[in-house]
């Protein structure tokens, strides 16, 4: 249940998961939780020497998206809501965010049971229901150090040996139920985790099943989802001037060997958990050292830092880090998906999501019952 950077086919990447989640957040006590503006984003990024983010991708690099052309930004339907974006400048650790990531699936979920007999709820009660529900979420954050094993590590024994090996190293070692295998995130990694409704009639207008059936023609398949996030995170690695490498793999790469940005989603009744990575900083790269990530011999984590050394933009000890690439993820990916993007603060009508968040992150959410993890 983190992402993974397990390279599949395409078309064996996913299932989707169900699981019935119909727990609140408790009454915890709202911590202000620190995020900088878009604006103070664009400022770093400036004096990073990366430029700003009306600046354009050189030919070179945008050529190297063919494999990404066939799949066309999407488009927004009128009215459509904005979705709510916060970065985390502290190093959360692993096991806080996926129970934030959870609280947040299972707020809009129980939300949803909740509008089914919206006859039952006061005008307040409905209000309220209905913005839960509603309510995209992006959280982008870098981790602690952690080392998570996915469910293709079939032998218990032999993971519970490898954690403490990894342990010992000074990181985390979860177990978890996302596919692949064992994998980093950790300091100089931009994650990112979109809680996202594909089920929303305002979503399926967009983008419809592929398959060309009648029965299934509103249904937004997990599989688009995907396609546009792969897209998304390609075109921000090209826009920080690092050039991309067509694989017939899922992530994106900067050579045959080399990847630098990966992709893990799980589904829960339509609603979307984990997302994205990309490494930005060479002090992420050590960890991957420590293993195969993703049982993958010849391929080897690469961060912007890196490239951009080694195409010779960047000299030692200089190069983006991850608070000045922040601001133009949250660009891009508004644009891929469609999307208004809209950085959470003291808008009354969020007050509840900042209160969630903030308790998450300062590890104050209760646990969630069992079927909240599956």
């Amino acid at each position: 249940m983190v992402l993974s950077f397990k390279l599949r086919a395409p078309e064996q990447f996913l299932r989707v998961q169900r699981a019935e989640v119909e727990v609140m957040a408790g009454e915890n006590e709202a911590n202000e939780v620190p995020v900088l503006s878009l604006r103070q984003h664009s400022e770093r990024r400036s004096n990073s020497g990366l430029g700003s983010y009306s600046d354009p991708a050189p030919a070179m690099l945008r050529s190297s998206l063919r494999r990404f052309a066939s799949t066309a930004p999407l488009k927004s339907p009128a009215g459509r809501s904005s979705v709510v974006w916060t970065y985390l400048p502290q190093q959360l650790p692993y096991a806080l965010g996926l129970l934030l990531q959870e609280t947040l699936v299972a707020n809009r979920l129980s939300a949803k049971k909740l509008l089914a007999a919206p006859s039952e709820l006061s005008p307040s009660q409905l209000e309220r229901a209905q913005r839960t529900a509603e309510t995209d979420v992006l959280l982008l954050l870098q981790h602690r150090p952690v080392y998570t094993a996915g469910r293709r590590e079939k032998d218990l024994e032999v993971a519970r040996l490898e954690g403490e090996r990894l342990s010992a190293l000074g990181a985390d070692y979860v177990m978890t139920m996302r596919g692949g295998q064992t994998t980093y995130h950790g300091p100089g990694q931009l994650v990112g985790y979109p809680i996202f409704d594909l089920g929303a009639a305002e979503v399926r207008s967009f983008c419809l099943k592929e398959e060309h059936d009648e029965a299934n023609s509103s249904q937004l398949t997990t599989r688009c989802y995907v396609d546009h996030l792969e897209r998304f995170l390609a075109t921000l690695t090209t826009s920080l001037r690092v050039p991309v490498y067509d694989l017939p793999h899922t992530g994106v790469f900067t050579s045959p060997t080399a990847k630098i940005g990966s992709i893990g989603v799980h589904v829960r009744r339509r609603i979307t958990l984990h997302g994205f990575s990309i490494n930005i900083e060479q002090q992420a790269l050590g960890w991957f050292a420590n293993i195969v990530a993703c049982g993958l011999d010849e391929v080897h984590a690469t961060s912007v830092q890196t490239e951009l050394r080694r195409l010779g933009v960047a000299q030692e000890g200089e190069g983006v880090k991850v608070e000045h690439v922040v601001g133009k993820a949250v660009e891009e990916l508004g644009k891929e998906y469609g999307r208004v993007m809209e950085e959470l603060g003291s808008q009354e009508e969020y007050a509840e999501i900042a209160k969630v968040i903030a308790d998450g992150v300062a590890g104050k959410l209760p646990p969630l019952l069992a079927a909240a993890s599956k």
